[in-house]
């Protein structure tokens, strides 16, 4: 059986750092040259996670219980959960005498299961859930105005494509509802997995693989209830470029997730996650302030010289290193020392600090923040004036291109919503010295001159997080 196709059954997860949450990959106790996946804490000092195995030519999920003990969790023990080939995607319902698990035989067809916990009696869910010749898997079960609920994947028709996740509401006699799709909001033409309803902040996890995430199976989290959703935001800070997901939260602010980054090409670790500071306080104490203003600069005349277009294809980046790939020329026709040190400490630097500002907006953007980026654009005076403000809204532009097509589209989603907003305030030449050459027959001074580069730029004024 291909492994790839097994993890989309069971599904496994992983994470990333940023300042403002703690990432720490549990220890040896718990993660294995298997894939560990699904760690969900019952209590303080009890917690249940899945682990697969290769039994043969078939790829065997065993769920483990685990002990919190002199600081840390102790090794798992293997929990017998009857006879299936493969159980996984333990959960338990709140004052409820039984779990939840995914079984699947050796062919890999899975289905959702529940098990008396006094008794140790599996019943499968009734057959709107299991239904026949689709896999049904990673139920989560939560409780929300007085209704158990259960949220859960399946490949079933009537939805958006690949796997989506559903919602049956659970009667008092542990009867579960007719499925609902939880929605356009959520689900995609592409995968959805492992659902977690946080009921601190009445939000719903999951991971996708759609298009616009930064890696394989990125985490998202969407606002709502039920099968009314808000559009979904990234959270950028646990994200990589391998595969992240099975977020679950034992508190409002510390919980679990599992990833492959550590071994992108096979096994899922399991991670714990606890965000530093109240995430409403984010704006001011943000690293990325400090950096403000930023001047990011340009050669002379570009992007797209000898224009009168205030539009341009190009980006910031592609700006960025025409010009860096200029800085012999620079050196040699000018004799001024502080031209090599502009390269590396302006023009190079500058570059780097603006990627550590986008990902720190994604931070914020992935809060349900609001911010708004304001830029301006200048110019030297070696043109003239009407020419050089729409220079200048050109280098606006490929700072905007740069950002919209940042991490293969990870900003649109919140620029379509207006959720981020680029205000933009070009000035040409308007605010250039009086000192510095306009002289197209002087090039060492009105294009290769210090003072002339250092006019050719855009600035990011300003970043309002609200």
């Amino acid at each position: 059986m291909n492994y790839k196709y097994f993890i989309l059954l069971l599904l496994f997860p992983l994470l990333l750092q940023s300042q403002q949450v703690e990432i720490k990959m549990l220890s040896n106790n718990i993660n294995t040259n298997r894939s560990e996946f699904n760690f969900i804490q019952k209590n303080d000092t009890v917690a249940f996670y899945s682990s697969i195995s290769l039994q043969g030519d078939n790829y065997q999920s065993k769920i483990y219980k685990t002990e919190y003990r002199e600081g840390q969790w102790q090794k798992g023990q293997h929990e017998n959960f009857g006879k299936l080939f493969s159980a996984a995607n333990v959960c338990f319902s709140k004052n409820d005498s039984w779990v939840y698990f995914t079984a699947c035989d050796n062919m890999s067809n899975c289905k959702i299961v529940k098990r008396e916990r006094r008794n140790f009696r599996n019943q499968d869910l009734n057959n709107k859930i299991n239904l026949k010749n689709y896999n049904n898997t990673q139920p989560h079960i939560t409780n929300y105005n007085n209704q158990k609920v259960m949220y859960f994947v399946s490949s079933r028709k009537g939805g958006f494509g690949g796997l989506d996740i559903w919602l049956s509401i659970i009667d008092d006699d542990g009867n579960c509802g007719v499925p609902i799709n939880a929605g356009k909001n959520i689900n995609s033409e592409a995968d959805e997995i492992t659902p977690f309803f946080n009921r601190n902040e009445r939000m719903l996890y999951f991971s996708s693989n759609k298009k616009g995430g930064r890696g394989g199976f990125d985490i998202y989290k969407s606002k709502g209830e039920l099968n009314l959703w808000e559009l979904t935001k990234n959270v950028a800070e646990l994200n990589s470029k391998h595969d992240d997901m099975y977020l679950t939260f034992y508190k409002e602010k510390e919980g679990y997730f599992a990833s492959n980054r550590r071994d992108a090409c096979c096994c899922n670790d399991i991670y714990s996650i606890k965000y530093n500071r109240d995430k409403k306080d984010t704006t001011k104490d943000n690293e990325f302030l400090n950096y403000l203003p930023l001047n990011l600069y340009f050669h002379n005349d570009e992007p797209d010289c000898c224009t009168m277009k205030t539009t341009t294809n190009k980006t910031y980046k592609d700006a960025y290193i025409s010009y860096f790939l200029m800085e012999d020329e620079y050196c040699k026709i000018s004799d001024d020392l502080r031209i090599k040190k502009f390269f590396s400490d302006s023009l190079k630097a500058n570059f780097n600090k603006l990627n550590l500002i986008l990902e720190q907006i994604l931070v914020e953007l992935s809060f349900g923040r609001r911010v708004e980026i304001q830029i301006k654009g200048y110019a030297s005076p070696l043109h003239e004036k009407e020419y050089n403000i729409n220079l200048s809204k050109r280098r606006i532009m490929s700072l905007t291109n740069f950002i919209s097509l940042y991490k293969s589209n990870v900003f649109s989603s919140y620029i379509l919503s207006k959720k981020l907003i680029i205000t933009v305030m070009p000035f040409g030449e308007s605010k250039s010295p009086k000192n510095i050459s306009a002289d197209p027959n002087n090039k060492r001074q009105s294009i290769y001159g210090i003072d002339a580069m250092l006019e050719r730029k855009i600035e990011i004024v300003d970043i309002i997080s609200q």
